[in-house]
């Protein structure tokens, strides 16, 4: 029988024997007036008319911004109109759902629907109703995988006809915080009979999110409870509002906080509102070590769901409580090591975390042991044994094993293709799930033309699709977008451009209709536009770099175990694109974040089970060596110094386990730190180094023609040819820079912008060394050509490259000079001298030596400047230049 909406306790009768202030709370009360939601109203109501026989809605919203009291309002003037609603309970049976629908007009509600393991079975009943039309609105903070995977597991889609299918967000209140105050105030103290107090509302912080309807109604019944006759005026705090009604209502329970607890995990809800039992949940849990252990202890396996939906729910919407974003991997370990080896329970548990497993470890766990239940009962395909292969696949892939997840991806996509053979348009969706996942496990084990085959594939499925399904294939489209962005040939940099902006597109989209499941994709995208300043082009990447920092900041701020190192990633992009611009104060206070979010990942890590994880180490290294190349390049090779060795040892270690991932990471940490060791005077442990890294570097090369191998082998032969110079071998610096240069023009012919800069360091590099070898005739033409690329790339970054630009005239100037074409040798060191003033007076340490270089060659020309025709000295030109 429909049990319908009862109060709080949907799963029994509520009861409030005290009359308890929180039932105020209730939406089915509808105690405060209606109000601030006049646009979702309206589109809600809009949405219910048409003549489709079905429709089905997803409304999104965090807890507490007024979901349910939406839902309420809605049935309420759909019932006006002589529609009849059904609200919906989990242990419903399907059959009962499709009695209780029948009718001309029926609006079913499905509250915090993620909680309904059967959800899929109990909307299909709806196919075989007696209506005229349904409408079904589903409730939930956000859709994840459950909601996609309704597409494909409910009988409701099937057919030729799609039931046209939407999404909506219900974002912050069109009101004010005073105002909602005021009329929470008034209608609580009418509920109760007593006087209307007066209220002061306290500011909120910051950086605090927008307040939401139910922490407003909470911390205005806190004040209310609080209150005592003749009292002056109140402040109703929002912020601190949940947790003081909570404790008012703490002295009204005969049990310990830990009964409590244990109860509201278990499937009580105890009257409270989610909100309230979830921040009691999280204060008692997060109190004393073991807790979780005592409150979970000897759960049966329909507690264990219980358990693991209110995981699901502090995994989306943490109460503000230190400590709770690592509850979710403690209840999900626990509920993993009590939960036994039963199909449905093990599928119950796992559909809550199968595309971004939560924790991974426990979802691999879950995973694995439902596979071996399955392969077990069944000798062919089925969906639940396709489903637990992907989960296994994903959950892998998250621990950092993409070794191991690729074969689980493959076998799920085989099995999904035969599957979709049978009844393509009930499970084409699922199949490009699977091709999506098994694209991911391709890119990360290096199967580059498995990806690239898979990618286009999806993309020529998903672009052909109807409108109807768009809200089902939207976010695999996005994601295309962005691995054809992510492999596009390096001199497409504008159809990579194209090609994220539409990922883009899809993804603002797909945010504003659930931004939980939603925005860290956007934020992934958006990280990635570190393509672009490789290509060349930073500046048109710092707008989304930025927005990828404030989501993942803002992602981080409640839940740092998930969201600490994506967050890391996107600061050691962003960092990467200012050091590009020259903005490098930005660029290491970046840096030197994600280095220490990194260091703290890395530590925790080391304390766990899981010890130094490769990819953990490998992250570290990254920001080790990008942190210590800006230290160096900004004149401070004693502070980069300890950074880079560290990050040597790290990748030397990688490279030594794994050689084929990790030897090109190896190869430029051996060139960052020959650098730094030159900057230091120790040239013979910088000439090693580069040597070391120019081999690794030319067999990667034999193994794979691709530019990048080529832009790197490059930058380390001009490298080496500086590290000759140093040591006074200059006849051998020769050759390995012309092969420097030779390499970079090819590379340049595929892609200028990108490879313009190494070009001009290549070629500046060869002149000074000509120079120094007394061949100023073959000096000058290379040093020409760089100043000129060094020209057009200063006015697109001037501070990127005017350091350049003023070496290569300062090198120009010394070998016109030994060609005793003084006029023209004058006119390129004032030059350099203009500019090394200018670059002087912002930062005299790092220029203040160059600027007295160039200053030098100047006066030795202007004083070898002819007055009446005849030189009037030699030019002795000092030891030239090199970048």
């Amino acid at each position: 029988m429909l049990r319908g909406r009862e109060g709080w306790n949907r799963r029994g009768a509520a009861s409030l024997p005290d009359g308890g202030l929180v039932r105020l709370l209730d939406p089915a009360l509808r105690a405060v007036p209606f109000s601030g939601r006049d646009t979702e109203m309206g589109d809600l109501t809009s949405w219910a008319g048409g003549a489709e026989p079905v429709r089905v809605r997803l409304l999104t919203g965090l807890g507490g911004c007024g979901k349910s009291r939406l839902a309420v309002e809605l049935s309420a003037r759909l019932g006006r109109r002589r529609w009849r609603s059904v609200w919906l309970d989990p242990a419903d049976e399907p059959r009962d759902v499709a009695a209780a629908c029948r009718g001309p007009r029926v609006l079913v509600v499905v509250d915090d629907a993620a909680s309904f393991p059967r959800l899929d079975d109990q909307l299909g009943a709806l196919r075989d109703a007696e209506a005229g039309r349904i409408r079904v609105l589903l409730l939930a903070r956000t859709g994840r995988h459950w909601w996609t995977r309704l597409r494909w597991a409910s009988t409701l889609w099937t057919g030729p006809r799609a039931v046209p299918t939407s999404m909506s967000h219900v974002g912050p209140p069109a009101q004010s915080l005073a105002r909602m105050v005021r009329a929470a105030a008034s209608a609580f103290a009418a509920r109760l009979g007593t006087q209307t107090p007066d209220l002061v509302v306290a500011d909120l912080p910051a950086d605090a999110d927008p307040p939401r309807f139910g922490d407003v109604h909470a911390a205005v019944l806190a004040v209310l409870a609080g209150r005592e006759a003749g009292d002056a005026d109140a402040v109703v705090d929002v912020a601190r509002g949940p947790g003081a009604l909570l404790d008012h209502e703490r002295d009204r329970w005969e049990d310990t906080d830990a009964v409590v607890a244990r109860a509201l995990l278990c499937g009580d809800r105890r009257d409270l509102p989610d909100r309230l039992a979830e921040l009691h949940v999280a204060r008692t849990l997060t109190a004393a070590p073991g807790m979780t252990e005592v409150c979970t202890a000897r759960i049966t396996p329909d507690e264990a769901f219980e358990v693991a939906m209110f995981a699901f729910r502090l995994d989306v919407d943490t109460p503000a409580v230190t400590g709770a974003g690592r509850l979710t991997g403690a209840l999900l370990e626990q509920v993993a090591n009590q939960l036994p080896d039963d199909r449905g329970h093990l599928e119950r548990v796992l559909r809550l975390f199968p595309r971004r497993p939560a924790p991974a470890a426990q979802a691999a766990d879950l995973a694995s042991r439902l596979v071996t239940v399955l392969a077990a009962d069944e000798a062919g395909d089925s969906v639940s044994h396709a489903e637990a292969l992907g989960a296994l696949a994903r959950a892998l892939d998250e621990t950092g094993r993409p070794d191991e997840a690729y074969g689980p991806a493959e076998r799920a996509e085989a099995m999904w293709r035969r599957i979709t053979r049978a009844d393509p348009l009930r499970y084409r969706i699922a199949l490009w799930y699977a091709m999506h996942d098994l694209a991911v496990m391709c890119f990360g084990t290096g199967r580059d033309k498995e990806f690239a085959t898979l990618v286009d594939e999806a993309v020529s499925a998903w672009s052909s699709v109807p409108d109807v399904e768009a809200v089902w294939t939207e976010p695999e489209l996005a994601w295309a977008m962005h691995s054809l962005e992510a492999t596009s040939a390096p001199g497409s940099v504008d159809a990579a451009r194209w090609y994220h902006d539409r990922a883009v597109a899809l993804l603002r989209g797909l945010v504003a209709r659930d931004p939980v499941a939603y925005a860290e994709m956007l934020a992934m995208v958006q990280a990635n536009l570190l393509l672009l300043v490789n290509r060349g082009r930073p500046a048109e990447a710092l707008e989304g770099l930025r927005e990828s920092v404030a989501i993942r900041r803002r992602l981080a701020r409640d839940r740092p175990e998930a969201f600490e190192r994506k967050l890391a990633y996107s600061l050691s992009n962003l960092s990467h694109a200012l050091a590009a611009l020259g903005d490098v104060a930005e660029a290491l206070a970046a840096g030197q974040e994600a280095l220490a979010l990194r260091r703290r990942a890395l530590r925790k890590a080391s304390s766990s089970a899981r010890g130094g994880a490769p990819k953990l180490r490998f992250e570290l290294a990254w920001s080790l060596s990008g942190v210590g190349v800006l230290l160096s390049e900004q004149g401070r090779p004693h502070e980069a110094l300890s950074l880079e060795e560290e990050a040597l040892s790290i990748r030397r270690d990688l490279a030594g386990d794994a050689p084929d991932r990790y030897r090109e990471e190896l190869a430029t940490s051996c060139s960052n730190l020959g650098v730094t060791y030159s900057r230091l005077g120790r040239f013979g442990d910088a000439l090693r180094l580069e040597q070391e890294a120019v081999e690794i570097r030319r067999d990667l090369l034999r193994r794979s023609s691709s530019s990048r191998h080529r832009q790197h082998l490059a930058r380390s032969l001009s490298n080496l040819g500086v590290r000759y110079s140093d040591m006074g071998r200059t006849e051998d610096a020769v050759e390995p820079t012309q092969e420097a240069v030779s390499l970079m023009r090819q590379a340049a012919r595929d892609d200028r912008w990108q490879h313009l800069p190494d070009l001009a360091t290549a070629l500046a590099n060869l002149g000074a060394t000509y120079t120094d070898l007394s061949r100023a005739q073959d000096a000058v033409g290379p040093l020409h050509e760089a100043v000129g690329a060094l020209r057009d790339l200063s006015r697109e970054h001037p501070e990127k490259h005017l350091p350049g630009l003023a070496s290569a005239l300062t090198a120009l100037a010394v070998a016109l000079g030994e060609q005793r074409r003084y006029v023209s040798a004058a006119a390129s060191a004032r030059e350099a001298v203009r500019i090394r003033d200018r670059l002087a007076a912002t930062d005299q340490r790092r220029f203040g030596d160059d600027l007295a270089r160039s200053v030098r060659v100047l006066a030795d020309i202007e004083a070898a400047l002819p007055t009446d025709g005849s030189r009037k000295g030699p030019f002795l030109a000092a030891r030239s230049e090199r970048a």
